[in-house]
């Protein structure tokens, strides 16, 4: 059994990010009332606020679990409260996809399904990902495309 879920350091630098953005947002607004000029507070509350808004729900709702086991899988996204269950039957195709960027290598496994559905896992976001490579090209070789 692969259990694939989110790496503890993908977590823990965007929470630092988000502790930083409501950080300045909260600061923002305490500060606001006893300054002269208050253009760079409210550039400053109007940025950072909805930022770190978009950014928390981007993070919460890319969220993954996925469990591979008897050419079974089991992908649970708690923060879109779903849950997708399907065996390798209904695999349409898989790719793996890897990028040289500055800072070393961007790896993805994309799966596609008979439904249509579409969903990936990157090595550098969620845990076992070789595993999970491995697997895929082990027992599902043919459908890779």
């Amino acid at each position: 059994m692969i259990i694939s879920k989110p790496k503890v350091t993908t977590l823990f630098s965007i929470s630092i990010f988000l502790v930083l953005a409501f950080g300045a947002l909260i600061y923002g607004l305490l500060n606001i009332t006893e300054s002269d000029s208050k253009t760079g507070w409210y550039i400053l509350i109007y940025t950072s606020g909805p930022i770190g808004i978009v950014v928390l729900l981007k993070v919460l709702t890319g969220l993954k679990y996925m469990r591979i086991g008897k050419e079974k899988f089991d992908l649970k996204m708690p923060f879109r409260f779903s849950r997708l269950r399907f065996d390798a039957k209904d695999i349409e195709k898989w790719s793996h996809s890897s990028i040289k960027t500055y800072g070393g290598q961007y790896e993805e496994v994309t799966w596609r399904l008979k439904s249509g559905k579409e969903f990936g896992l990157s090595k550098q976001e969620n845990t076992d990902f070789d595993k999970v490579l491995r697997y895929m090209k082990k027992k599902l070789k043919k459908l890779e495309a």
